[in-house]
């Protein structure tokens, strides 16, 4: 059940596209935004609670949309009785699997030093007819926080960067310095306080 659960939540939005049709946006976790993430203000653009025991929330920066977005902050919050090794070991398997059909598809975890936490950041890519149409970098952060009636759960505060067409070789070739801007980013970003809300 974790495995299928975790599978849903944590794909990338590399392959969560939303039509307009389907978005809705009510805060059910205690963050309505806008969030602030290296310089960039975040709105909340959509949210579902696929599970009783999932919510996620996804943000925007102002102009883009879910279909085409340059820049994505999503929260993931899980209420399962796991640990947060149990967490990130999925999501590197999710790599791992991804590998084997996208030669661009690159991954590192990234332990604190208190062990309480771990970030797991990747670049993957999307082809058509042998190009390159669409690299994403991700960074995730995974950590047990508080969620409110004495209760925890696993959080993952992530950020998606995309590059498209005609721009995606500039960006791997700009990888190594976008890789660490963004990785010091997440490490230095205050984690929003979680307060699950009733439905």
């Amino acid at each position: 059940m974790f495995a299928m659960m975790l599978s849903l939540a944590i794909l990338t939005s590399l392959f969560f596209v939303i039509g307009s049709e389907t978005i809705d946006a009510p805060d059910r976790i205690g963050v309505s935004g806008p969030i602030s993430f290296n310089g960039t203000q975040f709105s909340l653009a959509w949210s579902q609670k696929p599970r009783d025991t999932y919510y996620v929330q996804e943000y925007l920066p102002t102009g883009e949309e879910l279909e085409s977005f340059n820049q994505m902050m999503a929260i993931h919050l899980f209420i399962l009785d796991i640990k947060i090794e149990d967490a990130v070991r999925q999501k590197v398997q999710q790599f791992k699997n991804r590998q084997l059909t996208d030669k661009i598809c690159q991954f590192e975890v990234t332990e604190s030093p208190t062990g309480d936490e771990f970030i797991v950041d990747c670049i993957m890519s999307v082809s058509k007819d042998d190009q390159i149409t669409l690299v994403e970098f991700n960074v995730n952060r995974f950590k047990r926080v508080a969620i409110g009636s004495g209760k925890t759960g696993i959080l993952v505060y992530a950020y998606s960067l995309r590059s498209y067409g005609d721009n995606v070789l500039h960006f791997l070739d700009t990888l190594t310095e976008v890789r660490a801007t963004h990785l010091n980013a997440m490490i230095a970003t205050t984690l929003p306080s979680i307060i699950v809300k009733n439905d």
